[in-house]
């Protein structure tokens, strides 16, 4: 799965919705060391599926349902027969006969195993996963050249080798130069020993130029590349002086993503080996750990805008508010925020309390069990965006979670759930 296909099946998916037979969606861990690994998924599927249809045994879409979660134990079982591949790590599957769907994608990163039967598709451990690993791109900088990888979701999606044929330094071993590895000069006195070391300086001048030459090349190519996608990481590997030699061709808006200077003798070779998986394992770690550091950063800027009034808010009475008004730029919940809520099936507002009557329409309520991942896919489905952070005592305090705001009040109508 490319960071692409990801951001694709984000906007598919939170525009679902299913009123009969519910959505199915399939987290499996695939990132097994031995058979006891590979066994206990197989049950969890095995069982998670039975438990299902126990749960919807009552349910008028239950023949559909039963072929639904038929297919999807299918798909589970086919990886779990496969060998374990380096770079799929997590399954995830969303089916609905009703709604046509079936997706199935793969993912670098494990997740954690859950099955759930939903009116619309769990989209929070995916929405983990895009935040976590955001691109990046490695310049291995060498003698020769450098070479270039895209990494995105924790894997290598694009590659590129920018060399040049250094030049051979003349009059190494050649006729009228030194001896390789010895002293003598011909030519007989001073002066040849003169222009032997005038000579040896041109060439050395030369071989700097072209390599110089080779990585102004190399900058381009990358430049080009995080064009593509500003949002990218930029890892540098190799000698610190080769390095610094190259970081400095980067135009500033390209300097300012450096994310990491990693050390690496230039002269190693990455031929899809375990040397380049041991890289793009450490750069993955590196774009986390900075993940991590940005979450933090994110829920003192939310907890600071809203304790001052501005553009955000904290809670979930506040947040569902201000996601049924669609104004909510950017959500942010913890990874375990777990809290149920009601929708009213008239106007489709949500709700924290469960009601008899949706207070804004006195329409009929339906119950939601994750409502994180019903305002998760709400501020999807507006082009909005959904930050998953750790446990953190300050979120927390406010119940685990808060919204950046597009803006004050929608339309002026505070309290007034926009037509869905």
């Amino acid at each position: 799965m490319t960071d692409h296909e990801l951001r694709r099946a984000f906007a598919e998916l939170a525009e679902l919705r299913s009123d009969t037979e519910p959505v199915v969606t399939l987290y499996l861990d695939t990132h097994w060391s031995d058979e006891k690994q590979r066994e206990r998924a197989r049950v969890y599927v095995q069982e998670a599926v039975k438990r299902a249809i126990d749960h919807h045994i009552a349910h008028p879409q239950l023949d559909a349902l039963r072929r639904t979660l038929g297919r999807v134990a299918k798909a589970a079982a086919e990886r779990i027969e496969q060998e374990e591949v380096e770079v799929d790590r997590g399954l995830a599957v969303f089916a609905c006969e009703t709604l046509g769907l079936w997706r199935v994608l793969m993912s670098p990163r494990p997740f954690k195993s859950e099955l759930c039967l939903d009116g619309r598709p769990h989209l929070l451990q995916l929405a983990r996963l895009a935040d976590d690993i955001e691109p990046a791109i490695v310049a291995l900088v060498q003698a020769d050249g450098a070479q270039l990888f895209e990494v995105a979701l924790g894997a290598v999606v694009n590659e590129a080798k920018i060399v040049g044929v250094l030049p051979r330094p003349r009059g190494h071993g050649q006729e009228g130069g030194r001896v390789r590895g010895g002293a003598r000069l011909t030519g007989g006195g001073t002066s040849a020993g003169g222009t032997y070391f005038e000579r040896e300086q041109k060439n050395d001048r030369h071989f700097e130029e072209h390599v110089e030459r080779v990585r102004r090349e190399a900058v381009e190519v990358l430049v080009q590349l995080w064009d593509r996608d500003a949002r990218a990481h930029v890892v540098l590997v190799g000698t610190a002086g080769a390095v610094a030699s190259f970081e400095r061709h980067l135009p500033e808006r390209v300097r300012q993503r450096v994310l990491a200077r990693l050390p690496r003798p230039p002269s190693q070779e990455l031929s899809g080996g375990t040397l380049r998986r041991d890289l793009v394992r450490e750069v993955v770690e590196r774009v986390f750990e900075h993940e991590r550091a940005a979450e933090a950063g994110e829920v003192e800027h939310a907890i600071g805008e809203a304790l001052r009034g501005g553009l955000a808010v904290l809670g979930p009475e506040d947040v569902v508010l201000a996601v049924n008004e669609r104004r909510v730029h950017r959500l942010i919940l913890e990874e375990d925020f777990e809290r149920s809520g009601w929708r009213c099936r008239n106007c489709g507002a949500l709700g924290t309390t469960h009601d008899e009557v949706c207070s804004f329409c006195r329409g009929p309520l339906a119950f939601v069990e994750a409502l994180g991942e019903e305002l998760a896919g709400r501020v999807l489905a507006e082009d909005g965006e959904v930050e998953v952070v750790t446990h953190t005592n300050r979120l927390h305090s406010y119940a685990g979670v808060a919204a950046l705001l597009r803006q004050a009040h929608a339309n002026g109508l505070s309290g007034t759930p926009q037509p869905r």
